[in-house]
C-alpha cells in the first residue's frame, strides 16, 4: 500500500557479468522488450539491479512478481506495486497507461514465468500505448511476445581457477570467514566447487556462505555428495537445475532440521515481510532466523529492515512446506498474526496515524497471502481484517484492491457480517462506483440496525450522506443528522466529526454560514481527542470557507495554507482538494492571483498521481477561478470545458459557470453571458444555494444593463442576510452604475466608495466583473460632477459601512423604493416570511419551505416585525388577518 516497490538491494559487490552487462545496456537502448532469460539461480534479477544502480537502467517500476498466479488481474498488481494510486474513473490497465504514456524510463518485471501469457498481454498493451516506455522481464522461459528480444543469462564462468565464477565463490566466501587461507589450494577448491554449481551464482553464493563453519575442502565434498543424490532422484533434471536444487538442499539440511521448517513457514508470505511477521509463522523462531540469514537462505534488507526469500529458494520452501504435516499450522499462524496485525493498527488508521499505516505498508504482501486463505479457510476472521484495513486502503488509494477482497471474504460466508458489509460499501464507493456504494450503504445500515449497532448504522449514513449531498445537499441532511446523532450515541468521535463535517458541507452548499460553523465548533472536542491529520485538514478548509464569505482573507489564507500542509502530510488527496480550494479563492482576492495560478500548476501532479473522487472537480474549480481572475477574456473557451466536464456536482458547475459569464462578458457576448449566469443560477437554485444564485445574478445584470430590472437589489439583500461579505462589494457596485443611468452620479459615486472601503477593510481586491464595469462608470462619474460634488460624494461614501452601504443602496433605488414601514415596505422574500409564520409555521418550516437558513428567518422577521410595528407572531397573525393587501 506504500509507494513504488524498489529493486531488492544487495549488499555485496557484483562480481563478472561484465560483457552481459554491456550487451543489455545495448539492447536497452535499442529495444523496448528485452527479457532476461535463462535458469533460477542464474543471477537475473541481480543483473537488472545492477543495470539500475549504475543508471543504466532507470526504473519508473521494479515488480516481482514470483507470488502472482495465474488469472490474477496483473495490472492491478503492477499498479499497486509500482505504488500508483488507483483512479476510480479509469480501470488499471488504463491507468498505467495513462501514467507511462510519456514516459521513457523502464518497467522491470521480475520472475514472470508462471504468469508469461499475462505478461505477453500487458507488456503488449503498454508498449503500444506508451510510445516511450520500455520493459525488462526477467523469466525461466520466454513470453513469446512479438516485440520480444531475448537475452540469455547462464552461469558465470568456471573454466579455470581465474574464472567469474571462481572470484565471486572467493569474494563471498571471503566476507564471512576472513582467515581464508589464500594461496592455489584454496583457488583449486573454489573451481572445484563451482563446477558443482555450474556457475550459478545464487549457488556460488550459498555454497561460500558456508565458509563460516566448513573448510573449502569440506563444501566440496558435501556439494558432491548432494549432487549425486539428485542425479539418482530426478535423473530426467537439466544440469543446472539439478546443480541448484542440489545446493539449496544442502543448505537447508546444513541450517538444522529447525532452520529447514522454519524456512518452509516462511515461504507463505511472499514478498518482503518484517522481523513481526517472521516471528508469527515460524513461531518465535528468532535464533532461527539469524541462522538462515546466515546461511543465504533469507536476504536482510538493511535498508528498510525486511526480509525476502529469494524466488528459488522460496520454491524449494514451498514444496517443502506442501508436504509438512504443520502446513495448516502454519497458515493458521499467518491468519492469526494478520488479524493480531490488523486489530492493533484498526484504532490507529481511525486516527490516520503514520506509524499505523506504516506498519501495514511494511507487511502488505504477508496480509495480501493471509487474505487470500482466510477468505476461503477462515472467512470470518478475514471479515475482521477486512474491517479493521478498511481505512488502510482508502489512505493509500488501494479502495478497488480492498473492495475486493471484501467481496470474496463475503462469497464465503452466508450470512456475512454488518461491519463487513459497511466496509464493502465504504470500498466500493470509494473505489467510484457511488451509485453502487449507496444502495450497499443501505443495506447495511438496516443489517446493523438490526445488530443494535449504532455506530456502524452511523457510518453507513455518513457515507450515504456524503454522496447524497453533492446533488442534493438538502436531502443529505437528515440522513447526516441521523448519523451524527448514532455516532454521539456510540461515542464515535471518528463518526461524530466526518458526520459533522459532512452536515456543513451541506451547510455551505446551501450558503448557511451560521449552521456550517456551528457544526465544525460542534466536532472540535472529538477531533481533538482523535488527532486525525486529515479531518484536522477538513476542518481548516471549512473555516477557510467560511472566512473567505466573511471577507477574512488573511484568515481564510492561513487557515486553508494549514489544511494544505496537513493534506499534503498525509497525502491525501481529497482533502488536499478541499484545502486548495478556499485557498484559491483567498489569494486571488487579495491580489495573488499569479501566486494562486502557481499554487494550482504546482499540484497537478499530485492530484494525477493520486486521482480521487471529487479530485478532479476540485482541480477544475481551482483553474477556472485563477483563469478568470488572470484573464477573463482569453479563459472563456477554457472556463467551457471546465464548466461541462464538472455538470455532475452542481455547486462546482454553478460557480464555474458564473466565472464562464463574466469571460463572456469580457469579450463582448452579453448574450452569452445572459445564458451562462441564467443557467448557472437554475444551477444553483436547484440544490438551494442563495449565495450562488445571487452571485450569477449580479452578472447576468450587469450583461442585461440598462435594461436590467431590480434583480440586482435582490442579489444584495440576499447576499447580506446570508453574510457573504465578500460579494456585496461588487453588488454595491454594479447598483452604482444602475444609479448612474438613472442620472444619480452622486449616488453612484458614494456606492462606489462604499464597496472600495468594504474592500480595503478586507484587504480585497476588484473581482473580474467589477474590473469590467467600473473604469467606465468612474469616468461617467468624473464627469457627470464637479470637484466639489465628488469629493463630497467621496467622503459621504466613506463613512459608510457595510450595514450603512447596504440600507443606502436600497434607498437609491429611487422611484421604485419601497415605503418604510407597512406591507409594502417588505422585500418580497419578508412578504413569503410574513404570510408563513403568519398561519403558525415554525421557523424551521418556513426555511425549509423557502430553500433559506432558520437563522435567515429568524433575521427576515425581525425586519417583519419592524417594518408592520407588531411585537411577535400572535400580534403579526392578527395584522395579516384584518391587513387589505
Amino acid at each position: 500500500m506504500g509507494g513504488m516497490q524498489a529493486a531488492p538491494e544487495v549488499p555485496s559487490s557484483f562480481v563478472g557479468r561484465a560483457s552481459e552487462l554491456k550487451v543489455l545496456v545495448d539492447l536497452i537502448e535499442r529495444e523496448r522488450w528485452v527479457t532476461l532469460l535463462g535458469p533460477g539461480g542464474s543471477g537475473k534479477t541481480r543483473l537488472a539491479v545492477e543495470a539500475a544502480r549504475r543508471g543504466v537502467l532507470v526504473p519508473c517500476g521494479f515488480v516481482e512478481l514470483a507470488g502472482v498466479d495465474a488469472g490474477d488481474d496483473l495490472a492491478a498488481t503492477v499498479l499497486a506495486e509500482c505504488g500508483i494510486w488507483e483512479d476510480p474513473e479509469r480501470g488499471p490497465l488504463d491507468r498505467l497507461a495513462d501514467r507511462w504514456r510519456d514516459c521513457e524510463d523502464v518497467l522491470v518485471l521480475d520472475n514472470c514465468e508462471q504468469v508469461r501469457d499475462e505478461v505477453a498481454d500487458l507488456v503488449g498493451q503498454l508498449l503500444r500505448r506508451c510510445p516511450r516506455l520500455r520493459v525488462v522481464l526477467t523469466s525461466r522461459v520466454a513470453t513469446g511476445g512479438t516485440a520480444e528480444t531475448i537475452l540469455a543469462v547462464g552461469g558465470l564462468p568456471v573454466a579455470d581457477i581465474d574464472a567469474d565464477g571462481v572470484v565471486l565463490f572467493l569474494d563471498r566466501a571471503r566476507r564471512v570467514q576472513p582467515g581464508l587461507p589464500a594461496g592455489p589450494a584454496s583457488r583449486d577448491t573454489a573451481w572445484a566447487i563451482c563446477r558443482l554449481t555450474d556457475g550459478l551464482p545464487l549457488a556460488i553464493e550459498l555454497a561460500a556462505a558456508h565458509a563460516l563453519a566448513l573448510s573449502l575442502p569440506e563444501i566440496e565434498a558435501g556439494m558432491a555428495d548432494r549432487t549425486r543424490f539428485l542425479v539418482s532422484r530426478d535423473p530426467g533434471a537439466i544440469p543446472q537445475h539439478r546443480s541448484l536444487q542440489a545446493c539449496v538442499a544442502w543448505s537447508v539440511d546444513l541450517a538444522g532440521a529447525r532452520a529447514g521448517r522454519a524456512l518452509a513457514a516462511l515461504s507463505v508470505l511472499g514478498g518482503r515481510f518484517s522481523l513481526g511477521a517472521a516471528l508469527a509463522v515460524t513461531a518465535d523462531e528468532r535464533a532461527v532466523l539469524e541462522t538462515l540469514v546466515a546461511h543465504s537462505l533469507v536476504v536482510f534488507t538493511a535498508d528498510d529492515g525486511r526480509y525476502l526469500l529469494l524466488d528459488t529458494i522460496r520454491e524449494h520452501a514451498r514444496r517443502t512446506l506442501a508436504g509438512s504435516p504443520e502446513v495448516d499450522a502454519v497458515h493458521d499462524r499467518l491468519v492469526d498474526w494478520a488479524a493480531d496485525l490488523a486489530q492493533g493498527v484498526s484504532n490507529g488508521l481511525d486516527h490516520a496515524d503514520p506509524e499505523a499505516l506504516h506498519r501495514v505498508d511494511r507487511d502488505e504482501s504477508g496480509l495480501r497471502a493471509a487474505l487470500e486463505h482466510a477468505a476461503v479457510a477462515r472467512p470470518e476472521t478475514a471479515a475482521g481484517i477486512v474491517v479493521d484495513l478498511a481505512f488502510a486502503w482508502s489512505l493509500r488509494g488501494r479502495c478497488a484492491v480492498g473492495r475486493d477482497h471484501a467481496r470474496r471474504v463475503g462469497d464465503h460466508l452466508a450470512d456475512p457480517p454488518h461491519r463487513l458489509a459497511w466496509a464493502t460499501a465504504f470500498l466500493t464507493a470509494y473505489a467510484g462506483d457511488m451509485e453502487a456504494g449507496v444502495e450497499l450503504a443501505l443495506a447495511a445500515a438496516d443489517l446493523a440496525a438490526e445488530q443494535d449497532d449504532p455506530g456502524t448504522r452511523g457510518r453507513c449514513l455518513i457515507l450515504v450522506g456524503m454522496i447524497v449531498m453533492f446533488v442534493d445537499p438538502a436531502g443529505a441532511h437528515p440522513v447526516l443528522t441521523e448519523a451524527v446523532a448514532l455516532a454521539d450515541a456510540a461515542c464515535d468521535d471518528w463518526g461524530r466529526v466526518e458526520g459533522r463535517q459532512m452536515l456543513a458541507y451541506c451547510h455551505l452548499f446551501r450558503s448557511e454560514a451560521t449552521e456550517a460553523l456551528s457544526c465544525v465548533d460542534a466536532s472540535a472536542a472529538a477531533l481533538e481527542r482523535l488527532g486525525h491529520d486529515q479531518l484536522w485538514a477538513w476542518d481548516d478548509a471549512i473555516r477557510a470557507e467560511l472566512a473567505v464569505r466573511d471577507g477574512r482573507l488573511t484568515a481564510a489564507r492561513d487557515h486553508a495554507r494549514r489544511g494544505l500542509d496537513r493534506a499534503l502530510a498525509v497525502q491525501e488527496p481529497v482533502s488536499t482538494g478541499g484545502a486548495l480550494m478556499p485557498l484559491v479563492r483567498a489569494l486571488v482576492r487579495l491580489g495573488r492571483a499569479g501566486e494562486a495560478s502557481e499554487l494550482v500548476e504546482s499540484l497537478r501532479p499530485f492530484f494525477a498521481e493520486r486521482p480521487a473522487a471529487a479530485t478532479e472537480a476540485s482541480l477544475c474549480l481551482a483553474t477556472a477561478i485563477t483563469a478568470c481572475w488572470a484573464d477573463p477574456a482569453a479563459s472563456h473557451d477554457d472556463l467551457k470545458a471546465l464548466r461541462d466536464g464538472t455538470r455532475e456536482l452542481p455547486s462546482t458547475a454553478a460557480e464555474i459557470g458564473t466565472l464562464l459569464a463574466v469571460s463572456a462578458l469580457a469579450r463582448g457576448d452579453r448574450a452569452g453571458a445572459v445564458r451562462a449566469a441564467g443557467e448557472a443560477a437554475n444551477t444553483a437554485a436547484a440544490i438551494g444555494d442563495r449565495g450562488a444564485v445571487a452571485a450569477a445574478e449580479l452578472v447576468r445584470c450587469a450583461a442585461e444593463r440598462p435594461h436590467a430590472g431590480d434583480q440586482v437589489h435582490v442579489a444584495l439583500a440576499d447576499l447580506a442576510a446570508l453574510g457573504l461579505r465578500v460579494v456585496v462589494p461588487d453588488a454595491l457596485d454594479l447598483i452604482a452604475g444602475k444609479a448612474l443611468d438613472a442620472g444619480r452620479p452622486g449616488h453612484a459615486a458614494r456606492l462606489h466608495t462604499a464597496a472600495d472601503r468594504i474592500r480595503q477593510e478586507d484587504g480585497a481586491e476588484r473581482s473580474p466583473l467589477v474590473l469590467l464595469v467600473r473604469p467606465e462608470d468612474e469616468r461617467a462619474v468624473a464627469e457627470a460632477l464637479d470637484t466639489r460634488e465628488a469629493a463630497c460624494a467621496r467622503i459621504e461614501g466613506a463613512r459608510l459601512d457595510l450595514p450603512a452601504a447596504v440600507a443606502y443602496a436600497a434607498r437609491a433605488r429611487g422611484r421604485r423604493q419601497r415605503p418604510r414601514v407597512g406591507w409594502d415596505s417588505l422585500t418580497p422574500t419578508e412578504q413569503a416570511v410574513a404570510e408563513l409564520v403568519g398561519r403558525g409555521l415554525s421557523n424551521r418550516v418556513v426555511g425549509e419551505h423557502l430553500l433559506i437558513a432558520v437563522g435567515t428567518v429568524r433575521t427576515h422577521l425581525r425586519s417583519v416585525f419592524g417594518k408592520l410595528g407588531v411585537t411577535g407572531r400572535t400580534e403579526l397573525a392578527a395584522r395579516l388577518a384584518r391587513l387589505d393587501r
